[in-house]
């Protein structure tokens, strides 16, 4: 469907993140979007919450299935001429979609745009702080204001809030799901897209709340053996 955002939100348990998400996403959201939320298996309501959320699009999976495939999965089902991936553990702000938008369709050499984030390699605000939600919010109002000269070009974007086209995605494909659990999805999707000659571009000029590694936390995942573990399988696959 022609200027639909299908905007694609994987959990894995972290219900109290989730709804803080989606309750954003409704607050802070004006262009024209679907919801396509992926239950990865979550024990603590989470699909019971997908499914009390009108208009939505819910997949669920009995077993998680990682992040891969389970974005891989909503992007299958996503209906919008744009895909956007985002986290559960992210809280969206004012003008946010506009602007990542305006930023990806100022150029056809763009494939990916990503925000500004207190939380995020690359893209990230280093020592940003927050002493509550109004106060990050009162922060984005008055830094989400349209400046091209704060977007800027980047090897690979993060994958916590990534916005880009359908014809991109089936140009270069969907993310590899050999990679486990999560981690490093990003990196090489952001190769791929750069490859095909695309630019990875950060919009500087808008910013998204990330709590940054929620789910991996809240299932007492060891970062470090997964970083590894998909850092490896990255190498490999690119020769690095």
């Amino acid at each position: 469907m022609s200027g639909l955002i299908s905007i694609v939100i994987p959990a894995w348990n972290q219900l109290e993140y989730t709804r803080q998400c989606i309750n954003s996403i409704l607050a802070y959201t004006t262009l024209p979007y679907e919801l396509i939320l992926v239950d990865n298996g979550s024990r603590d309501g989470t699909l019971k919450y997908f499914l009390s959320i009108k208009g939505a699009t819910v997949i669920h999976n009995p077993q998680n299935q990682g992040y891969a495939r389970g974005n891989n999965q909503g992007i299958r089902r996503a209906k919008g001429e744009y895909v956007l991936l985002l986290n559960n553990d992210t809280i969206v702000t004012h003008r946010w979609l506009e602007l990542l938008l305006n930023c990806l369709n100022s150029n056809p050499e763009f494939g990916a745009v990503a925000p500004r984030s207190n939380f995020a390699a690359i893209t990230g605000y280093e020592g940003l702080n927050f002493n509550s939600i109004s106060e990050m919010q009162a922060y984005a109002r008055h830094h989400n204001r349209c400046d091209s000269s704060k977007w800027f070009s980047v090897e690979w974007l993060p994958g916590f809030c990534l916005l880009t086209r359908r014809s991109v995605l089936e140009e270069v494909g969907l993310l590899d799901e050999k990679f486990y659990l999560g981690l490093c999805e990003d990196v090489d999707l952001c190769r791929r897209i750069a490859k095909a000659g695309y630019q990875n571009v950060c919009a500087g000029d808008t910013f998204v709340f990330h709590y940054g590694s929620r789910t991996f936390t809240g299932q007492n995942i060891n970062m470090i053996e997964l970083s590894n573990k998909n850092s490896k399988y990255l190498g490999e696959k690119w020769g690095t």
